[in-house]
């Protein structure tokens, strides 16, 4: 998959459209192929038909007097594969009884009819916490690392004879917006298969489960080599997993090496933070390692990496330099 200034152009015009209450041109851009789907927030806003959607966006702008009362807040985020986009954004959107405006976002689906891109999927939601509900759930992996850290879990069984240990996180890209756009009976399914091939390939290459949440995985290896091995089967995994056309199921991975296990200082929760930022630089379907983890592993030539990046972590000072994995030479 790869970005699409084009796709992001039209869905930047469907979405003035909507706002400045151009009907015609919102009826335009809309599929009418059997498969269409729009969700709202409001419970009974889900359409199957382009036709009917169509009619009730016009008479929706009618109704707030020619046009949505919406700002975008940032930029569309618009990627392509093949005959296939999708894309997201968030905007602000200024309601009756609210003082303050109410947040939203929305993601598209859309295709190529007869060389146009047309929308076949549209979901536009109001988020709210998952602890209004009465979940307190993890949202990110530097949720998990803080959770680690605080516990300090002992990693003796799998460290090196030095004393280190070789840490990963893994995640799947966007997985909030995925969930969004499957459904959550949907989402459910691809969580649990995802969360199968990361717990048998990580026990397949000698490694522990040290910390699973949602999508979220901390694993723990005696070596970096392993390591890697063991996050490049993931991704062939993944794959083969999620091998659909225009399957949405990236998973990113990040790799460093640290003294986890010692009781001293703050060496423990340095090296899973460490480790933790560096997944947060991965895109989908990508390893990205620390420069330590490169410089251990790079001289044997048994694996081999891309131009390395230089990044800024958060709550890390200064400058760091990471390294993405390229195919491998088979081992010989």
């Amino acid at each position: 998959m790869e970005r699409s200034q084009e796709l992001r152009n039209v869905v930047v015009r469907f979405f003035e459209a909507l706002r400045e209450g151009d009907g015609q041109s919102v009826s335009n851009r809309v599929s009418r192929r059997d498969g269409f789907e729009r969700f709202g927030s409001d419970p009974d806003e889900w359409f199957r038909d382009g036709e009917e959607a169509v009619l009730v966006w016009q008479q929706q702008i009618r109704e707030m007097g020619g046009g949505y009362p919406f700002r975008r807040v940032g930029d569309v985020d618009a990627h392509v594969e093949g005959s296939v986009g999708w894309a997201s954004f968030q905007a602000e959107f200024d309601t009756p009884l609210d003082e303050r405006a109410i947040h939203y976002r929305t993601t598209l689906v859309l295709h190529l009819e007869h060389g146009d891109w047309k929308i076949v999927q549209v979901h536009s939601s109001v988020p709210t916490t998952n602890a209004e509900h009465g979940f307190m759930l993890t949202i990110s992996v530097d949720q998990i690392a803080e959770s680690v850290s605080a516990s300090r879990p002992d990693l003796s069984s799998t460290s090196a004879p030095d004393g280190t240990v070789t840490i990963a996180f893994t995640d799947i890209q966007d997985s909030t917006r995925l969930n969004d756009l499957l459904g959550d009976r949907r989402w459910l399914d691809v969580l649990h298969a995802h969360n199968d091939v990361i717990g048998v390939v990580t026990a397949d290459h000698g490694g522990t489960v040290v910390k699973n949440q949602g999508d979220g995985f901390m694993l723990a290896f005696p070596s970096a080599r392993r390591a890697i091995r063991c996050a490049e089967a993931i991704q062939v995994a993944i794959a083969e997993t999620f091998n659909d056309p225009g399957s949405l199921v990236r998973v990113r991975i990040g790799i460093h090496v640290g003294e986890t296990v010692r009781e001293a200082d703050d060496f423990f929760g340095h090296a899973v933070s460490y480790a933790a930022r560096i997944a947060s630089q991965a895109g989908g379907g990508e390893v990205v390692v620390s420069s330590l983890v490169h410089d251990l592993t790079a001289q044997t030539g048994e694996f081999e990496f891309g131009e390395s990046r230089v990044v800024q972590l958060k709550g890390i000072s200064g400058s760091q330099r990471i390294y993405p994995l390229a195919v491998s030479r088979p081992a010989s």
